[in-house]
């Protein structure tokens, strides 16, 4: 792959703001050009997240959701899965009682299992959908888990977008299948793209992207599939979302 002029991200502007800094900090140009949104979702009123044992935190976004509608968290414990969701729980005025720093779902999962000895109530706030983990191993393992879905992630309408942002020898990087529909829906399969998995490869390649995957969902592999020769300073889970 012939080395990019800029690297176009798609995520959150959220989401891209680390990326974004980070990839400067190591000589890429970058283009931030949020395609995804957060919607809150209303809380159920029959739920009370403090009579639970434990509250598990996947996303950042997940905390701050939890935090802006007031939720209480009583005598529950509280988890997250790495440092930035650490970070934002930390910024909510709570601490993590866990110390898992995981990459994923299923690690924060094992370590869980290995540290808390079942039964136990556990809650997991975050979003609309979710993968299957923690939830699935945390069930075998004997935990009764509860979902509390927060927020949404929504595509940016193409209305709302610029015209023609990408320039020609630009490289854009997807982290969701939602980011890849809604530039194709704007712009069309435009430019090459790097995919941080494969799941947003394959409906990168549905679109008539040219695309290559990530050997592994970081922003690291994304930038090695790039072509770039750059080390990075670690971002905060960038791992592949189901959105």
């Amino acid at each position: 792959m012939n080395t990019p002029r800029r690297i176009i991200l798609t995520r959150t502007r959220e989401q891209c703001r680390p990326w974004r800094h980070a990839l400067e900090a190591a000589g890429c140009d970058v283009l931030e050009m949020p395609l995804l949104r957060f919607a809150l979702l209303p809380v159920p009123s029959n739920l009370d997240p403090a009579s639970f044992d434990w509250i598990l935190f996947t996303s950042p976004q997940g905390v701050r959701a939890f935090c802006d509608a007031g939720l209480p968290t009583g005598d529950a414990r509280l988890g997250v899965l790495g440092d930035g969701t650490a970070a934002a729980l930390r910024a909510c005025g709570r601490e993590d009682d866990l110390g898992a720093r995981e990459r994923d779902g299923a690690g924060l999962a094992r370590v869980f299992t290995s540290k808390v000895e079942a039964p136990a109530s556990v809650l997991l706030p975050g979003p609309e959908r979710r993968l299957t983990e923690p939830r699935a191993t945390l069930e075998a393992a004997g935990f009764a888990v509860t979902e509390l879905p927060l927020y949404r992630t929504d595509a940016v309408p193409p209305s709302e977008l610029p015209e023609r942002p990408w320039q020609d020898g630009d490289l854009v990087f997807f982290a969701s299948p939602t980011a890849v529909r809604a530039f194709a829906a704007a712009w069309g399969p435009a430019v090459p793209c790097i995919a941080i998995g494969e799941t947003s490869a394959r409906a990168a390649s549905d679109a008539g992207f040219s695309v290559t995957t990530a050997a592994s969902p970081d922003l690291q592999a994304m930038v090695l599939a790039a072509g770039l020769d750059r080390v990075l300073e670690p971002t905060p889970e960038p791992r592949e979302s189901e959105s």
